[in-house]
């Protein structure tokens, strides 16, 4: 293990022994001495070797990664012993056994996971009956990750810095409400910092009527970037004993930030989005169908509608062909209609194959006041595949690949062929 690993983890191990430092749904494992004004201490352990492939058909080389994570967190259920006050700190470390990608060298394809090591969550927090109050750094997925989501995918997990408070109080409400002061993002190219009287604010909501029924209203108020505000319904529907039928149902729409924060002039966006998914599994066997649409920029606007938090490598193809151009620009807006076919066994394991079809919402977008044109509205089209299975109960088997064809679209985004593979292994303690 490279020195600088065990030095992160060294002092992982270090501050948690003497600091009051939290998280939720982790595999967790075992129990350590600790000092006397803190009880009830577990220390959680994550090993994640992969190989990523990516030839992008470009003149770069193709990229071959092996890289590896490795997170050590430690868990402090009571501290002081106040019934209700827990801390969490997690440190992560990801480094390069065969590093033929870039931004490691110049020249080859993009693998988005460099030499990086951070405390990627530190926080407090503390429940009071149904409510709970939570300050720090911490990993953040609300609802399915459409618009802000942990990105745990890659090696170097999302985190945010927040200081919010959840609860419910009333049956079947549950409620969210936080500041956000800093973005730790997959690389630290996405870092961001905001002054507490300009944090993004994030408002969530959820009502579960009934299993058929569950309404979440929201609004993302992130700053320098867009306002979003939306509304979606879920549930699961059992048409027999062994057959369930599930929808998804979403609209949200985009207007100009609350607020501007170390830029000149505040952006403008106009934009909305929606989307609708039905899925019927039984016996083992799942089908998925689903369609996405995504405004563009019209005139005098800055930009589509984008989801710049949100875990991108979920949606619209894992070949990732479209992650910046809809965590950023969206300029002529995107289409996405998806079918998945799939089958699991607990014995086995679960095998996949997802097809998407592409399109732009517009063959003409504006950056500001300037017309931007594409070739054709045909955005391409893509097949994902994956297979996974638990090994052992901490040991998981993972294997999948994307193939992009982009028809050689010009323009922005630039629709080149894609091709990616994974293999991978995650160890949980």
């Amino acid at each position: 293990m490279k020195a600088k690993t065990k030095k992160v983890l060294l002092a992982a191990s270090l501050l948690s022994l003497f600091s009051p430092v939290v998280m939720k749904n982790q595999a967790s494992a075992l129990d350590i001495q600790a000092p006397t004004f803190i009880d009830d201490v577990k220390v959680k352990l994550l090993f994640r070797p992969r190989y990523e492939y990516v030839d992008d058909h470009s003149p770069n080389k193709n990229a071959n990664a092996l890289t590896i994570r490795t997170s050590i967190g430690v868990q402090i259920n009571k501290i002081f012993q106040v019934n209700g006050l827990k801390a969490y700190i997690e440190a992560t470390d990801v480094g390069a056994l065969v590093d033929d990608y870039s931004p490691q060298k110049s020249g080859y394809a993009t693998v988005n996971d460099p030499d990086i090591a951070r405390i990627t969550e530190a926080y407090l927090s503390y429940t009071l009956n149904k409510t709970t109050f939570i300050a720090g750094r911490t990993r953040v997925n609300l609802d399915d990750e459409r618009f802000i989501g942990s990105v745990d995918w890659r090696q170097m997990p999302q985190t945010f810095g927040i200081i919010g408070i959840k609860d419910n109080t009333i049956k079947n409400l549950d409620i969210l409400i936080a500041g956000i002061y800093e973005r730790k993002g997959v690389t630290d190219t996405l870092n961001a910092h905001w002054r507490l009287d300009k944090m993004p604010i994030v408002l969530h909501g959820s009502y579960t009527f009934m299993p058929q029924l569950k309404i979440t209203a929201y609004g993302y108020l992130i700053t320098n970037i867009s306002n979003t505000y939306g509304i979606n319904a879920r549930g699961d529907i059992g048409l027999t004993k062994d057959i369930k039928f599930s929808y998804l149902g979403e609209y949200a729409v985009q207007k100009d930030p609350y607020t501007k924060y170390n830029v000149a002039t505040k952006p403008k966006v106009d934009a909305d989005f929606y989307r609708v998914e039905a899925k019927l599994s039984g016996y083992g066997f799942f089908g998925i169908a689903g369609y996405e649409r995504f405004q563009g920029a019209d005139k005098g606007e800055s930009k589509g509608f984008t989801t710049p938090l949100a875990t991108l490598h979920k949606w619209e193809g894992w070949a990732d062909n479209f992650l910046g151009y809809i965590a950023n620009t969206d300029t002529f807006g995107l289409k996405d209609a998806y079918f998945t076919l799939g089958y699991t066994y607990k014995d086995y394991g679960t095998a996949t194959i997802t097809y998407h079809k592409f399109d732009a919402d517009k063959s003409t977008g504006y950056v500001g006041n300037t017309l931007k044109t594409i070739s054709s509205k045909n955005f391409g089209s893509e097949v994902d595949v994956l297979y996974t299975v638990d090994l052992t109960k901490r040991l998981n088997f993972l294997a999948k690949a994307a193939f992009y064809d982009g028809k050689n679209i010009t323009g922005s985004p630039s629709l080149k062929d894609l091709t990616k593979y994974w293999i991978q292994l995650t160890y949980r303690y």
